[in-house]
């Protein structure tokens, strides 16, 4: 998404939700089928996946495979589920599924080779904020000043988001 694609992108900051690990678990129970033994792992990542952090409510998913091509094999079943294709969207080397319901997202579904350097990075951020509920409350109320101040904004939201999570990033 380009920074002007951004500017008009309608998007909402919510309290943390308990029911968002529950449609977590859901949309595994569908995709989980479709990957079998192909997935080495399935995790919740995002703001969705830790406990008392505020954030857009779409759910992210990351499935690691050993190649890249299972995903792009599994394409037509898992767009038979709802979700549209975006490529590689975020990385090179990795595939974006998307599924949206009235233009709203509702889940980002990440495809990764394990091998990937952005899989440990995305786990391991989750984990850390996981183990740092003050980091947490920090993160949660950047989120809502800044959805206050730029509500019509995107770009401006992710631009200051950016430069927090890149602080955060170097303690890792």
């Amino acid at each position: 998404m380009t920074k002007k694609e951004y500017k008009n992108r309608k998007y909402t900051i919510e309290l943390y939700n308990p029911e968002w690990k529950n449609k977590f678990e859901d949309e595994v129970k569908y995709l989980h089928p479709i990957f079998s033994n192909q997935a080495i792992s399935i995790e919740h990542i995002g703001s969705t996946a830790v406990s008392g952090l505020a954030g857009k409510p779409t759910i992210d998913i990351l499935i690691t495979v050993e190649n890249i091509k299972i995903a792009d094999e599994m394409s037509e079943k898992i767009e038979a589920l709802g979700y549209k294709s975006l490529g590689d969207y975020i990385n090179q080397g990795s595939r974006l599924f998307v599924k949206e319901k009235d233009n709203e997202r509702l889940v980002n579904l990440h495809i990764f080779e394990v091998t990937h350097p952005h899989v440990k990075d995305m786990i391991n951020l989750r984990d850390y904020f996981r183990s740092h509920p003050g980091v947490v409350e920090e993160y949660s109320k950047l989120k809502l000043d800044l959805v206050k101040k730029y509500s019509n904004d995107y770009g401006l939201y992710r631009k200051y988001k950016d430069e927090w999570m890149e602080q955060i990033k170097k303690k890792l």
